[in-house]
């Protein structure tokens, strides 16, 4: 069945929000090199084009509103445009707040519809995805919605009252070492559940004997899609 256009809005939002997120890990590293090239005013002033031609790209790329508005681009114009005015330092490092407090919305706006944008991923991925992984889905978004929300907000407090270093640290490494963990603690979690042994590689066949899919309710439930699936 052909995709709707709002799917591969969302799907297309998705991307350009990890490219942000990707844009965001090596920001603090480099910042001081922007710093003392450029200064505060011409620093924000780049970002400031920088963040314009984005809005180009996204407006290109999105076939649909990813329902979060316009604010994300206001909120980073006025972060920048603050530290044009002022020279403060401060501005640039509430960019990154401002970016995952962006990607917070965007995940929970996702949660309005039937499929969250967890699950629209993993359809893309696995189109043959059953139809009872959604309230999974839907629980592993309203996590990442608490995580980026969280992160938005110990980036700010930072920011504001924190040495850059503590700041610098958080913001490009304590975030991502804490993304790679959830996402490994996430995989084994939904394996360990599921039990959805679909293409039965190295993995799928260690994992099916420590925890079999007829032991539990999710996994033989699993195991009869999986059947009907191969024999249809």
């Amino acid at each position: 069945m052909p995709w709707s256009d709002r799917t591969w809005g969302w799907l297309a939002a998705a991307g350009l929000a990890a490219a942000v997120a990707v844009l965001a890990f090596v920001y603090p590293y480099l910042l001081d090199s922007a710093l003392a090239r450029q200064g505060v005013r011409g620093t924000a002033a780049g970002l400031l084009v920088l963040a314009g031609l984005w809005r180009l790209l996204a407006a290109r790329v999105h076939r649909a509103d990813p329902g979060i508005g316009r604010w994300p681009g206001v909120a980073l114009a006025g972060v920048l445009a603050g530290a044009i005015l002022t020279g403060e330092r401060v501005f640039l490092l509430l960019v990154p707040a401002v970016v995952y407090l962006a990607l917070a919305a965007f995940f929970h706006a996702s949660l309005a519809e039937g499929d969250s944008i967890i699950e629209r991923v993993v359809r893309r991925i696995l189109p043959q995805a059953p139809e009872f992984i959604r309230s999974y889905c839907r629980k592993v978004t309203r996590v990442w919605v608490f995580f980026f929300a969280a992160c938005a907000l110990v980036i700010a407090g930072l920011a504001i009252v924190g040495p850059q270093s503590r700041w610098e640290f958080f913001t490009g490494a304590v975030v991502y070492a804490l993304m790679i963990a959830f996402s490994t603690v996430e995989f084994f979690v939904r394996k360990t559940w599921f039990r959805y042994y679909f293409f039965g590689g190295p993995f799928d066949r260690l994992w099916s004997r420590l925890f079999p899919a007829e032991n539990t309710p999710q996994g033989r439930r699993s195991a009869e899609y999986i059947r009907l699936n191969r024999d249809a």
